[in-house]
């Protein structure tokens, strides 16, 4: 989903409110990445797969890595684009990834599902203070990487925190104060820091 460069209790970036009718929503296959971005995607993907299985061998934390790093690659580039997280691949990996943590890391299962729902929890009280700021997208997205990293959640989402800083930053003082609602996709920023807790943690 996104965040605004300062983040204000405003939704006027996502739709006019005077209009009641509500947006229709794309179906997966038109928000799916298309030519050479889905390229990009795909081998990125394929590449921190590999790297998964070649850092950790043939272990749960790799078969862990083969399933989020593509996912949250995915994710990045779809809100992108569209300032959109799809339910179905975030749920969806959620889930997968849960059950790869219970099968190969049972006794770590409730550390990693504890800092799923913390995340997420935090993110969506967030998002409902402020919901021109952070979605619900991100909060379902801070579940899936919790239940993936366990530990290493915080540092992903410090990553994630200052890089979009960061970005709010650099786009206000090159755009002046006028884009301080600018509307910024926070899903590349926690894919960012998902990734690099994963290898670095």
């Amino acid at each position: 989903m996104e965040a605004q460069a300062i983040p204000t209790p405003d939704t006027t970036v996502d739709r006019d409110r005077s209009d009641p009718t509500p947006e229709p929503r794309l179906p997966l296959g038109e928000l799916l990445p298309k030519g050479t971005t889905a390229a990009a995607v795909a081998v990125v993907s394929v590449a921190l797969a590999v790297t998964s299985f070649a850092d950790f061998g043939a272990s749960g934390r790799a078969l862990v890595g083969a399933v989020l790093c593509p996912v949250l690659i995915l994710l990045a580039a779809i809100d992108w684009r569209h300032k959109l997280l799809p339910n179905e691949i975030v749920l969806s990996a959620a889930l997968l990834v849960a059950l790869l943590v219970a099968a190969t890391n049972p006794a770590g299962f409730l550390e990693h599902l504890w800092a799923g729902l913390a995340l997420g929890g935090f993110l969506f009280l967030f998002a409902a203070i402020f919901p021109g700021g952070l979605g619900m997208g991100d909060a379902k997205l801070g579940l899936l990487l919790g239940l993936a990293l366990g530990s290493r959640t915080f540092s992903a989402m410090m990553v994630a925190f200052v890089g979009l800083f960061l970005t709010a930053l650099f786009i206000v003082a090159t755009q002046g104060t006028s884009a301080r609602k600018k509307a910024i996709p926070f899903g590349p920023f926690i894919a960012l820091g998902g990734i690099l807790a994963f290898f670095l943690g």
